[in-house]
């Protein structure tokens, strides 16, 4: 019987992906017309800065820091670093934590995983600080029993460290536990490796994805998330 359901947070809770291109934009938007530069200009330097700060800090939390991202795109802009990267920062995660939602059907699933006295975690890669700001934006401060980041654990999925991490704070068995993502190496894999059962979510896919699903459960809604769990 599933005691606990941990949850992965970016395109799993919410459409990542929309919320990006929307707030890449408009950060777009703000250094073109600040600095008079062209598009392809600004694409190309934020691109290099993006590169390097993945290569200089791998496998962690922080290769994702966005403020990293815009203060070294700026330095490829020959701009003064500070001049303007705390704006875009500012910009890009605020476009995030005003228009972001739940996918339809996911508060119904917690409401129903509260009901039914199991336990929700969220494993997720990224920096604590901002995904503890998306948490409260989309509502789940008050759901979530356990939050465990890269940042925190020191490795991302599928790293067994991070998954460890979790069944330390949960107390619950690997068994017992239901993991629902929508990345199948980091998420699906990284689960069935750490012993627990696993669902795909694949809301705007192919939800086959090429892939042969007899090890785990692939799915399109929420509403077939509960469905699921409901015979685990």
């Amino acid at each position: 019987m599933i005691q606990a359901v941990i949850f992965d947070l970016d395109d799993t809770l919410y459409d990542y992906k929309a919320l990006d291109r929307e707030a890449g934009r408009r950060v777009q938007d703000l250094v073109c017309r600040t600095l008079h530069i062209d598009e392809a200009e600004y694409l190309e330097a934020y691109r290099r800065g993006r590169r390097e700060t993945k290569e200089q800090l791998g496998n962690t939390g922080a290769s994702h820091n966005r403020l990293l991202y815009f203060q070294k795109t700026l330095e490829h802009l020959e701009c003064k670093p500070l001049s303007l990267s705390l704006q875009m920062y500012e910009t890009y995660w605020g476009t995030f934590l005003t228009e972001m939602k739940l996918y339809p059907g996911a508060r119904k699933l917690l409401d129903r995983l509260h009901e039914r006295g199991i336990l929700v975690g969220i494993c997720t890669d990224l920096t604590a600080h901002i995904q503890h700001r998306k948490l409260e934006a989309l509502g789940l401060t008050g759901d979530i029993d356990c939050l465990v980041t890269s940042e925190e654990a020191g490795q991302e999925k599928p790293a067994p460290e991070i998954f460890a991490l979790c069944l330390k704070k949960l107390g619950v068995s690997p068994g017992d536990i239901c993991f629902v993502g929508d990345d199948y190496n980091k998420d699906v894999a990284g689960a069935l490796a750490a012993g627990m059962h696993a669902v795909w979510f694949c809301p705007n896919t192919d939800p086959m994805c090429g892939r042969d699903s007899t090890e785990y459960n692939v799915v399109t809604t929420y509403g077939q998330i509960e469905e699921l769990l409901d015979v685990m």
